[in-house]
């Protein structure tokens, strides 16, 4: 049977604050973390030839990965278990408890979490599944010219209810950076910025570094706050696995903890609003 990411005694190891998680150095067994290294898809092949810029992320999905006869023999079956109704039931019955806390109304509104079907992403729909789930083959590209975040503090799409994260750094990478952090909010709820919350209205409650067999996988809700520390300037891409769970509709809206605007927001709002009007003068005038 393929190595899940998520062991059977995780309840009992469930972080509950800010948010629902676990996290593992130890996620499979080293030998099959190292030949998953090893065999790590080429990064053409994950950017599936598009260009690309420092830092920038780029995701393989179960979709194509399936039937990508290139990978190896173990990449497929990995990504097949992640995707699978298996991996969805594992997940639900170690996450239960905390599922119904975090949305009560779940069962209600999404079905019954015993009876959950799961689908993949790109390939179902919401016909014929409940939770369509993803399990992505993923690179950040090599940070050139000055270091940089691939991404700071947000909080995952809406329509998400599970993530996770599984490193897969190899031996020959020095690279500083790179981290997952864990934030919560230090005193105020009304710094949403759509999904995204400024460094300054947040504590780093855990570092998650980014080294080989690190996992980290939990509920998303408006309170899944992380991100991903600078990475110095290396050749190096970051390379990862990236777990997606989608319901077929938002789980939280963070409009409703939006950051009041600034003097410069309205600022800016205004002087943009002026320019549109200033425009249709002209134009209409040239009419």
């Amino acid at each position: 049977m393929m190595q899940s990411l998520l062991p059977s005694n995780v309840e009992r190891n469930i972080v509950t604050d800010p948010f629902p998680y676990f996290s593992t150095q130890s996620a499979i067994a080293p030998e099959v973390c190292a030949q998953l290294i090893s065999e790590f898809p080429s990064l053409e092949t994950v950017t599936q030839g598009l260009p690309t810029a420092s830092n920038e992320r780029f995701s393989y999905p179960a979709r194509l990965a399936l039937f990508n006869e290139s990978l190896s023999p173990l990449w497929r079956e990995f990504v097949e278990y992640h995707v699978s109704q298996a991996f969805l039931d594992q997940f639900v019955q170690l996450f239960q408890n905390q599922i119904r806390a975090c949305y009560p109304n779940f069962e209600a509104d999404f079905g019954r979490l015993d009876q959950l079907r799961a689908g993949v992403r790109g390939l179902d729909d919401f016909s014929n599944a409940d939770v369509l789930l993803d399990a992505q083959i993923c690179v950040n590209t090599p940070v050139v010219g000055v270091p940089c975040s691939v991404r700071r503090g947000h909080v995952d799409a809406t329509n998400k209810l599970l993530f996770g994260l599984f490193y897969l750094r190899p031996e020959t990478d020095s690279t500083s950076g790179g981290d997952l952090e864990i934030y919560r909010l230090k005193n105020k709820e009304q710094v949403y910025r759509g999904g995204f919350v400024d460094d300054r209205y947040l504590k780093v409650v855990q570092t998650i570094p980014y080294q080989a067999n690190h996992c980290v996988i939990g509920i998303n809700s408006i309170r899944s706050l992380h991100g991903v520390t600078v990475r110095n300037v290396t050749p190096q891409p970051r390379l990862f696995f990236n777990l997606v769970g989608e319901v077929n509709r938002p789980l939280f809206d963070t409009s409703l903890y939006a950051l009041s605007p600034t003097w410069v927001d309205r600022t800016i709002e205004q002087s943009a609003k002026a320019v549109k009007k200033l425009a249709r003068v002209v134009r209409s005038r040239a009419a």
